[in-house]
């Protein structure tokens, strides 16, 4: 498995830029927002090791907003496996106002996304378009 860590210091402007991957999942500080990238063929527990790199990374971003783009994204994921996955990822993004980019086959599962969100009281929306997704979080 790959890591790698990028981060430089604040620009002119105080934007500070960060990024880090691993295989599967990417986070990118872009101008205040923490995108998240998955890609590949993702099953049972594959959360876990991207879930502990994000909340490694995220305590130090200084960021509430996340956008999480999963279009290259394969799930193979029973409807149980699905459920689990929905509460834990809400729970560990808890607190943040997080917009989903998918492509149009994933919206029916990124609405229970959503509403698993908004039922820890947090703010999440989705998107199949990524520019709109970060005129939303930036709105």
């Amino acid at each position: 498995m790959r890591h790698r860590t990028r981060a430089t210091a604040a620009d002119e402007e105080g934007i500070v830029t960060a990024s880090y991957s691993m295989e599967g999942f990417s986070l990118t500080l872009n101008d205040g927002v923490i995108e998240l990238h998955t890609d590949g063929d993702l099953g049972q527990g594959s959360e876990q090791a991207h879930a502990r790199a994000f909340a490694t990374l995220a305590s130090r971003l200084h960021s509430r907003l996340i956008l999480n783009d999963v279009r290259s994204a394969v799930f193979s994921l029973s409807s149980f496996e699905w459920e689990e996955r929905m509460r834990f990822i809400a729970r560990e993004l808890k607190g943040y106002q997080t917009a989903y980019v998918v492509r149009p086959d994933q919206v029916k599962g990124v609405e229970k996304f959503v509403a698993a969100h908004e039922r820890l009281g947090d703010t999440a929306a989705w998107f199949t378009s990524k520019a709109a997704a970060r005129a939303w979080l930036k709105g």
